[in-house]
Order: C-alpha cells, then sequence, then structure tokens
C-alpha cells in the first residue's frame, strides 16, 4: 500500500541545531503547518521511496487492527552526528491500537539525514 507524505521542516535556521522542542501531535502540526517550502519536496521523495521499498508500513500488520484512519508526525533528529538520522518521535492524532502500531514500527528507523534538523513528516495511514 503506497502512502501520502508531506514534509515540512520544523526549522530553517542551522545556528539552532537542537531545534524547537516537540513533544506533542499538536506542536508538530503547528511546526509543520508554519515551515513550508519547495526545497523539501526532494527529501519527501527520498523518503517515500525508503518506506515504499522496504514496506514499512505494511511490515507489522497495522492497517488491520481496529481504528480509522491515522495521522502520524514522525520528527527526524541527528544528534549524534553519525551517518544516519533517526526518527526519534511518531506523534498521532489518536491512541488507537492502529496508531500505537505504527508508532512502534517507525520509532527509531534510522534513514538518511534530512537537509535541516529537526524535521517533521506527515504522513496519513489509512
Amino acid at each position: 500500500m503506497r502512502i501520502q507524505i508531506s514534509i515540512l521542516a520544523l526549522s530553517v535556521a542551522t545556528a539552532a541545531a537542537a531545534g524547537p522542542a516537540v513533544s506533542t501531535y499538536s506542536e508538530a502540526r503547528a511546526y509543520w503547518e508554519k515551515n513550508s517550502g519547495k526545497d523539501y519536496q526532494t527529501y519527501a521523495g527520498e523518503f517515500a521511496q525508503f518506506n515504499n521499498h522496504y514496506h514499512l508500513d505494511e511490515k507489522d500488520g497495522c492497517y488491520a487492527l481496529p481504528g480509522g484512519p491515522v495521522q502520524l508526525m514522525l520528527v527526524i533528529t541527528h544528534r549524534d552526528k553519525g551517518d544516519y538520522a533517526l526518527v526519534e518521535e511518531v506523534l498521532s492524532d489518536s491512541d488507537s491500537p492502529k496508531a500505537q502500531c505504527f508508532k512502534k514500527t517507525y520509532r527509531g528507523i534510522s534513514t538518511k539525514v534530512s537537509p535541516f534538523l529537526p524535521f517533521v513528516i506527515q504522513m496519513g495511514m489509512g
């Protein structure tokens, strides 16, 4: 199953390397809505290809669990300055079994370093 991904950076300023603290879905959504730009489309496409290549959204059977569609906000960080970034936090608009499953699936995934950090990816999971 292919998913739609929208991407926006949380912070454009490189001086704010640690970036703003994001601990709730509504905080992540506010940053996502506030910070837009076409510069992020390349990373969005690459992340979508990564997700679809490895079938990440399908690997744990989350779609079969109870609950309606789930909106996720993946918060990507790069704290250790290694070769890869990390999906450090996954926030959702609900607390259904389906949402909990997707959180478990995506939290902790290593991915390509994004152009700005932290970086939020919004994902709609049907």
